[in-house]
């Protein structure tokens, strides 16, 4: 905008012409005809000593100019008449070393060249060393009434580097000889308006700042949407509030191509305060790298801002994920507007369509501060101290999240749960009503394990009253052990040993302790400031070897009496996300440290490796992972150190190989104990039944330990295998784990049977009473997955099994209801459901070993995903 004045004043005012500024013209650098300049700047300060209409047209690039035009802004003025013209212009100082020199050239006349000027006044603009901003005048130019076009040009860079950098207020052109340039924006007080007259008009400062950053705005989180066929909402907090707007996003992670041509997209329905053109800013994955997909957003009907080839303009957040971009302007009329945001394209590093998307801003305000955080709207987003403070802790905030997320999706995902008040108030009921075990006479090896009570589900003085009770009920089903990771380097503290932190270990041990349980110790993982690469899932670098040992010396002998076994590390045998930037050897390294540690301090209880899952198959090996990395080393001195293997998700038929492999892998040695350290199933709630069964007597696991304890979101993924719903309500997995433990804890495998086409049967005899027997049997030729991904086919048809008449004491189903039968003729329908029948005399079926069953016997139609590695 051009302002310009002429004074004609009467002789009243004579006595006053030596404060007369003639014809004047005043331009803002920020309203520019053209300009390759990086854009405009807010410079706004609560004394006035900010940029005139508080904002800089701003230029700092380390690249040179494409062409001989440098780096310009252009300006059409009016001039209000004829004359000679001084020039005064608000710029960094163009004859230091921090700033680049302009030259000023009007119409087609030569340039006015800047670089020997220094500021005549004094600086302003922002707070100290921020003041960039100051006055000069480089001479004089006879100029016509009428429009004439100015450019400043940047065409050479500051002196003290090869960078071009410049800030632009604006300029002032006056016929006036007087000007006396003050150390602040206001040079043309005619033209120029006073600032306490700018806060007047505002209100206040704050409203004054809240217009020009925000203006009318509108905020919307990336997971309300209306409809969307993105892959769903995922939980993205840190504890430090650099986590996502709400705590959650919208995700895209597939290599699947969208059906249809819309795309993947995420629709929304925003109401629209004013008229209005509004700025666009996206927080979303880094639409111009080659990790994610570039991103598109349509208002109505109007063209899409496409982001492809743009770079964040903030720090990222939501650890590196996010970040904030601005594609354009929409004009937006108000009232109610429809909102698209599409994924089309495949990111550029390989053929998969990856975003992740918090919101989106709509402001007519041109500067909204970009955060390193969620918060670009502070008048619409709560502060993270406010959130934490409704929800009363970080954990809390989260765990109402999980609920949310989870509650929403699992009677559709997994109807076969039967998650109901009903159900629960029957599952508490039945574990209620059977005794607590005498820790007195528990006998190790505990083989009934559970995987989660720990962090994030078991947190000291977090929910006090429902951990107790949920330890309480697993023990009433039979759970003897846990496995918890709690004793890793990296949960203990970020720095060395003698700063540990016990109080979470510590609290979950009493409760075991006070319900007969002890543990599976998963240790290991350094912070990431000692390790390779630098990420806490990977080992020490040898320079850090004596403080590993300290570690070691310390936790070993303070927990190893509530030990049954010591695993070191989680599944490193799929190292780039367990074991990052180590090695197979390194791993043996650490075994035989460990194995040293043990033996000093005289620790017998034994010690576990690998912790296996891309060892199912050898289909990692040529990238070094899986069996390739087991066998190095296993050849490297692992196996010389390790009394055993664990293994995770080997119950369905199909991962025989897996258990082969580690059977073969060294005969005599530490192949002989193999222990389930990490196992489930989902395709019924009777799976467990299944899985111990089959892992205990099929595979001579030592111990099992089920995953997971309560239902919960694992990187956006829904896992529905608990034992406890997501509210810590017994759900009918435990009664169906109750029902495993009283079939399988004191008895041993006499025989395998098939007694009908398809069924399996386990014949269990208890070594001390032989007349105390159960039958552990169900049909064959359905789904079998150990993971939640897969697709369902339909239940075999259940057959008719009969039993020696006068043996039956009784049958139990999965829910621990016991089914009617004729004692003199017992006859059972066998479903894919097991059923446990106790018996006084083992049926004379055909006897079939392990070994035969495993040779012989194959799956029918199961599943075929392989085992999820968490946070995939």
């Amino acid at each position: 905008m051009t302002l310009s004045a002429k004074t004609l004043l009467a002789g009243a005012l004579l006595g006053l012409a030596g404060l007369l500024p003639g014809a004047e013209l005043w331009q803002e650098a920020e309203h520019y005809a053209r300009t390759n300049w990086d854009g405009v700047a807010l410079f706004l300060q609560p004394d006035g000593k900010g940029a005139s209409n508080h904002r800089v047209l701003k230029l700092y690039n380390g690249k040179a100019p494409a062409d001989s035009d440098g780096y310009f802004a252009e300006y059409e003025i009016e001039v209000p008449e004829d004359g000679e013209y001084h020039v005064w212009a608000s710029l960094s100082d163009p004859a230091s070393n921090w700033a680049s020199p302009v030259k000023i050239q009007f119409d087609g006349l030569p340039q006015i060249d800047t670089s020997g000027c220094r500021w005549k006044s004094g600086a302003y603009g922002l707070p100290h060393p921020n003041r960039v901003l100051g006055w000069i005048n480089p001479g004089s130019v006879k100029l016509t009434k009428g429009r004439h076009k100015v450019v400043f040009r940047v065409s050479e860079p500051r002196r003290s580097d090869r960078k071009f950098i410049s800030y632009f207020d604006g300029f002032y052109l006056t016929t006036a000889d007087n000007v006396r340039p003050p150390a602040s924006y206001r040079i043309a007080p005619n033209l120029q308006p006073a600032w306490r007259d700018v806060v007047k008009r505002a209100g206040s400062y704050k409203q004054l700042a809240d217009s020009l950053k925000y203006g009318s705005e509108i905020w919307r989180e990336a997971e309300d949407y209306v409809r969307t066929n993105w892959g769903g909402k995922v939980l993205l907090a840190r504890e430090d509030g650099k986590g996502a707007s709400g705590s959650q996003i919208l995700r895209v992670y597939t290599g699947k191509a969208p059906e249809g041509t819309d795309g993947y997209f995420a629709e929304y329905r925003i109401t629209v305060p004013e008229d209005g053109e509004y700025h666009v800013w996206l927080s979303i994955s880094d639409p111009g790298s080659a990790w994610a997909s570039p991103v598109r957003i349509r208002f109505d009907g109007q063209p899409e801002l496409d982001t492809a080839g743009m770079r964040w303009k903030s720090r990222p957040y939501g650890n590196g994920q996010l970040g904030w971009v601005t594609p354009g302007k929409v004009k937006l009329t108000k009232g109610e507007h429809q909102v698209t945001v599409r994924v089309t394209d495949m990111r550029r590093m390989s053929k998969q369509y990856i975003c992740f998307f918090d919101g989106f801003y709509l402001c007519t305000g041109e500067f909204p501060t970009l955060p390193d955080n969620y918060r670009i709207a502070p008048n619409l987003q709560p502060e993270w101290k406010e959130v934490l403070e409704r929800a009363g802790s970080f954990r809390l905030h989260l765990y109402e999240l999980e609920k949310q997320q989870f509650k929403a999706v699992v009677d559709t995902l997994a109807p076969m749960e039967q998650i109901s008040d009903a159900n629960a108030e029957l599952a508490e009921k039945r574990l209620m009503a059977r005794p607590l075990p005498d820790p007195a006479k528990r006998k190790r090896p505990h083989r009934f394990g559970v995987h989660g009570m720990e962090k994030p589900f078991v947190l000291a003085g977090v929910m006090p009253k429902e951990t107790e009770r949920a330890f309480e009920l697993l023990a009433r089903a039979g759970v003897d052990t846990l496995r918890t990771a709690e004793l890793c380097w990296h949960r203990l503290g970020n720095d060395a040993p003698p700063k540990f932190d016990f109080t979470e270990i510590d609290y979950q041990v009493k409760f075991a302790q006070k319900y007969g349980m002890n543990f599976m110790f998963t240790i290991g993982y350094p912070p990431g400031k000692f390790n390779f690469g630098g990420h806490h899932l990977s080992t020490f670098r040898p320079e850090h070897e004596k403080l590993f040992r300290e570690y070691l010396r310390i936790i070993l002998p303070k927990y190893d009496r509530y030990a049954q076994y010591w695993e070191y590390c989680n599944e490193v045998d799929a190292p780039q996300v367990w074991w990052r930037k180590a090695t197979a050897r390194e791993y043996a390294r650490d075994c035989r440290i460990v194995r040293d540690e043990m033996k000093k301090l005289g620790i017998r209880t034994p010690l576990l490796g690998v912790s296996a899952t891309y060892s199912r198959t050898d289909r990692h090996d040529p990238r070094g992972e899986g069996r390739a990395f087991t066998r190095t080393a296993a050849a490297a001195g692992m196996a010389d150190v390790l009394d055993g293997y664990s293994l995770h998700y080997t119950w369905p038929l199909k991962q025989q190989p897996f258990v082969e492999f580690f059977r073969d892998l060294t005969p005599g040695g530490a192949s002989r104990l193999l222990v389930n350290s990490e196992e489930a199933g989902y395709t019924h709630p009777s799976d467990v039944i299944k899985l111990f069964a089959r892992d205990f007597y099929l595979y001579g696991m030592e111990s099992v330990y089920y995953y997971v304890s309560r239902d919960w979101i694992e990187a956006g993924n829904p896992i529905y295998s608990g034992l406890f719903d997501i509210d810590w309500r017994p759900k009918l997995r435990l009664l169906s784990f109750a029902a495993a433990v009283d079939a399988m804890k004191t008895r041993e495998l006499a025989a395998m049977a098939e007694p009908a086409p398809g069924v399996e049967a386990y014949l269990l005899r208890n070594p001390e009473n032989p007349a105390d027997c159960a039958v552990v049997l169900w049909k064959n030729g359905g789904d079998e997955a150990h993971g939640s991904r897969f697709t369902r086919t339909a239940a075999p048809a259940p057959v008719q099994v009969a039993f020696p008449a006068g043996t039956i004491v009784k049958a139990v189903d999965w829910k621990l209801d016991e089914p009617a039968f004729t004692p003199a003729a017992p006859v059972f329908e066998i479903s894919a459901q097991p059923l446990i029948v106790y018996c006084d005399r083992l049926p004379e079926w055909t006897p079939v070993t392990p070994e035969e069953w495993q040779k012989t016997r194959h799956a029918v139609g199961v599943n075929t995903s392989e085992a999820n590695l968490p946070g995939q």
